[in-house]
């Protein structure tokens, strides 16, 4: 009792939390950026980090996702276990094409997955990790979310408002526990030993 009180709070001060009980995930079908089908069987066997983002976002999106593809690599030198499957569920299923979500990976890692599918697959999804996202909104709309942008670079650039947590699946391909923002390689490696041990 008293060491999981402790390991919660250790959690708890970088940002994670592991669930009391695991949440089933219910049966999906999405397609990765090889347009393969991925569905729940996809998840079992391994560790997986999800995070809910779009390729055409100006800086939160790549921001985490660089941080964790530091974390990957810096896992795979220091660990002889294997680390976590980084996976980018898009929430611009319209832009976010297969071919786009690979092209967007390889600048953080190949070994990354993308997912992208029909919106309302990817709500459903969504919805059970406990990740909310609206459709694209105009420049300049203030949102109490991911979208409060500024200084943008590309007069083009557009934002979705949704939710920035990293879900959690377990081996077993159920929801095991989420890591909150900020997302730094440091506090994700520290919180993916501790809930994965």
């Amino acid at each position: 009792m008293r060491e999981e009180r402790t390991l919660q709070n250790q959690l708890r001060e970088i940002g994670a939390t592991i669930y009391a009980n695991p949440f089933e995930i219910s049966n999906f079908s999405l397609i990765d950026q090889n347009n393969n089908e991925f569905n729940n069987a996809n998840f079992l066997g391994n560790w997986n980090l999800l995070f809910f983002g779009f390729t055409s976002c100006p800086d939160i999106c790549p921001i985490t996702m660089a941080e964790l593809g530091r974390f990957f690599n810096e896992w795979g030198q220091r660990n002889s276990h294997k680390p976590p499957r980084i996976i980018l569920v898009t929430v611009d299923p319209e832009t976010d094409s297969p071919e786009k979500m690979k092209e967007y990976l390889e600048g953080f890692s190949p070994e990354f997955i993308g997912l992208t599918g029909n919106r309302s697959s990817l709500q459903r999804v969504a919805e059970e990790l406990f990740v909310a996202f609206d459709d694209a909104d105009i420049l300049g709309v203030e949102s109490p979310g991911h979208n409060t942008h500024s200084n943008f670079a590309n007069p083009s650039d557009y934002v979705i408002d949704h939710s920035s947590h990293i879900s959690v699946i377990n081996p077993n391909g159920d929801l095991f526990a989420v890591m909150r923002p900020p997302h730094r390689a440091r506090d994700i490696s520290i919180a993916f030993r501790l809930i994965s041990q």
